[in-house]
């Protein structure tokens, strides 16, 4: 199992996107941050997964399931990313 899949919220799929688009390892989603990782996948997702996934990635970069992030923190990244 490679790097990113040993991270929380992201399984085989969400791994898959993030290889096609260059984010490799864990140490590169990282350095990208949620929104600038997000924004290397976001073409392909359905318009229903975009929040998910911008909040798995954020989890995922914090060690956590995105739910145990506050929802101010939450409300303010998918405003900062997604308008």
């Amino acid at each position: 199992m490679d790097s990113l899949q040993q991270m929380p919220n992201i399984g085989a799929v969400l791994a898959d996107r993030l290889h096609r688009a260059g984010v490799t390892d864990a140490d590169e989603l990282r350095r990208l941050g949620a929104g600038r990782a997000f924004e290397k996948i976001r073409e392909g997702l359905p318009k229903d997964a975009c929040t998910h996934t911008l909040l798995a990635l954020e989890g995922a970069i914090r060690g956590t399931r995105w739910t145990a992030i506050p929802k101010p923190e939450r409300d303010t990244l998918v405003h900062r990313v997604l308008g």
